[in-house]
């Protein structure tokens, strides 16, 4: 602490906002794609071996979105939209999880699968302390399903991997 540091009124002290990154986004900040802004409105951290990665559930008010985020020798983040519970793939992974599946003609090869101990904030629709199970498929055009298993519940998502300069992150309130 310099010496002009200790005149510093407590708000001007906690006021430091930190550059936001898909590493490190909160409820509140703001994600801004394809000229779209949406806000950050639930987070999950998922933890396995050591390993960690997130998931942002973002919204515009009308689209909700889930943005993925993943230091693997590389920064990975990806765009998904759920699937509604509804769609024929949900029927068709009830029973067995395979290694390859099809979605609207498209053919997906599982590239990896595990179980993850996960803690959230905000509106995400799970509790912390979860134990999930997950499947990533992944088809030749670059297009993404993930499949994760909350207790006796399937999630499905589909989206792809977006490149970082299209995203722009700013801190919330």
């Amino acid at each position: 602490m310099g010496f002009f540091d200790f005149f510093k009124s407590k708000e001007e002290k906690e006021d430091k906002i930190v550059a936001r990154t898909p590493l490190n986004l909160q409820i509140g900040d703001i994600v801004e794609y394809d000229l779209m802004e949406y806000k950050v409105i639930g987070k999950i951290d998922y933890e396995e071996g050591g390993y960690k990665w997130y998931d942002y559930h973002i919204s515009d008010g009308k689209n909700n979105l889930w943005l993925s985020a993943e230091e693997d020798d590389e920064l990975e983040v990806g765009l998904f939209k759920k699937l509604d519970s509804g769609d024929e793939l949900y029927s068709k992974l009830q029973e067995k999880i395979p290694n390859k599946i099809t979605f609207n003609n498209q053919a997906y090869s599982l590239i990896e699968e595990g179980n993850a101990n996960i803690m959230v904030e905000g509106q995400v629709g799970a509790k912390t302390g979860q134990r999930i199970r997950y499947w990533d498929y992944e088809a030749s055009n670059g297009e993404q399903v993930s499949v994760e298993k909350w207790v006796n519940e399937l999630e499905i998502s589909i989206g792809q991997e977006v490149k970082k300069s299209l995203l722009e992150y700013y801190p919330g309130k």
